[in-house]
């Protein structure tokens, strides 16, 4: 009997031991709490890790350069007005004209072309009888035009053309225009200002020129039939 009581207590001392223990040194240092000096200290090294040098940063790339003019076949379109400078000058007032050319760009400055155009106009400024009347003056023909090209978006031209006019009506015979109702020569000149769209095919242009219209000379005058013309335009290359 006392034999067992030894080893019982015996027993419960070892096990007491056992849980006394003291927690070994590697549990120690992966379960304590860093001191507030440890965490400043990580958070200092960690800035000054952020501003290391990196080596030089590349640069962005250049935009790319605007897509080239376009050049070759040429469509335009326009819209202004006629004034005359001759005797018609007290018979018609400054009248609408529309025009309509097509051309081919033979090399980059110098265009080719066919051109259509009408200007509607009336005998308003003429004492009656008769009463005023309207009518349409209409001319095709053809030239040519140099364009000068400056700061990559505006550009200047010249150009000259001849073709043939008539008028739809006899409506001027009367006040002694004896062959405006018959196909006739005319010819002239016009200065343009053309700016250049992002869009490497279109164009916008600004003109003004002046054409003698032989058909419009009067009878039993030396003044020259010429009119003087300006107006925009939108041209579209292909």
């Amino acid at each position: 009997m006392g034999r067992q009581r030894y080893l019982v207590s015996l027993i419960g001392i070892c096990v007491g031991a056992t849980q006394a223990a003291p927690v070994s040194a590697n549990e120690e240092s992966e379960t304590r709490q860093m001191t507030q000096e440890e965490i400043e200290a990580w958070l200092d090294a960690s800035a000054v890790d952020s501003t290391r040098d990196v080596g030089t940063v590349e640069a962005y790339p250049d935009a790319p350069p605007p897509p080239p003019r376009k050049h070759g076949l040429v469509v335009e379109g326009g819209l202004g007005g006629v004034g005359h400078l001759g005797p018609l000058k007290n018979v018609s007032p400054t009248s609408p004209e529309f025009s309509f050319a097509i051309g081919y760009e033979v090399f980059d400055p110098l265009l080719v072309f066919a051109d259509a155009g009408m200007f509607l106009s009336s005998t308003r400024y003429a004492k009656p009888p008769p009463n005023e009347r309207t009518y349409a003056y209409y001319s095709f023909g053809g030239g040519l035009r140099y364009t000068f090209e400056f700061l990559e978006t505006f550009g200047a031209y010249l150009q000259g053309n001849v073709g043939m006019a008539t008028s739809t009506e006899d409506v001027l015979v009367i006040y002694g225009y004896r062959e405006s109702d018959e196909l006739s020569l005319y010819f002239g000149g016009q200065l343009g200002f053309e700016w250049l769209q992002k869009n490497p095919h279109y164009a916008l242009a600004a003109h003004a020129g002046v054409k003698n219209y032989t058909g419009l000379e009067r009878e039993r005058s030396s003044e020259p039939p010429l009119v003087v013309n300006g107006g925009v335009a939108i041209k579209y290359t292909f």
